[in-house]
């Protein structure tokens, strides 16, 4: 096998671990997307710049190598360019009443109620949903969270 077919594979290889991390939600995942990409970037470009195709090959392992220094440079997390999203301060919390409104359930509901309130909200609100976003479902899993650590009993 020529070293150029080798190259394709291991691209097609990098290709299939990024589309699987991907697939995954976690941070850990978002990172390694970036990791493996990164390094598929700097292969082809690499492969295609030894193939004669310097002018197109130059600027893809540029990239690569871009790719993979925001991810393993120190003191950065490598999700989104060193972004991290902040904690809610106590001022941005809601009130138990605000968090009743929100999942739409009577002073009285039980866990049952608010988890049923919970479950029907997200299905309607997931990020992966037409009409959903992440800010919509973090209000309706903190509303849900702070319902049920404020039952009685």
């Amino acid at each position: 096998m020529t070293p150029f077919a080798l190259g394709i594979l291991a691209l097609m290889a990098l290709l299939g671990a990024a589309w699987w991390f991907s697939r995954q939600k976690t941070a850990s995942a978002a990172r390694m997307v970036r990791i493996i990409l990164g390094g598929g970037a700097l292969l082809a470009g690499a492969i295609i710049s030894l193939r004669g195709g310097v002018i197109l090959g130059g600027p893809i392992g540029l990239f690569g190598m871009g790719l993979l220094g925001d991810v393993l440079r120190p003191g950065r997390s490598g999700s989104g360019g060193g972004r991290t999203a902040s904690p809610p301060s106590a001022s941005q919390s809601m009130s138990v009443a605000e968090a009743r409104e929100i999942l739409g359930v009577d002073a009285d509901a039980d866990a049952a109620a608010i988890r049923a309130a919970h479950r029907r909200l997200m299905k309607k609100l997931h990020p992966d949903t037409g009409e959903g976003s992440a800010a919509l479902a973090r209000q309706v899993q903190e509303a849900r969270d702070l319902l049920l650590a404020n039952l009685p009993g």
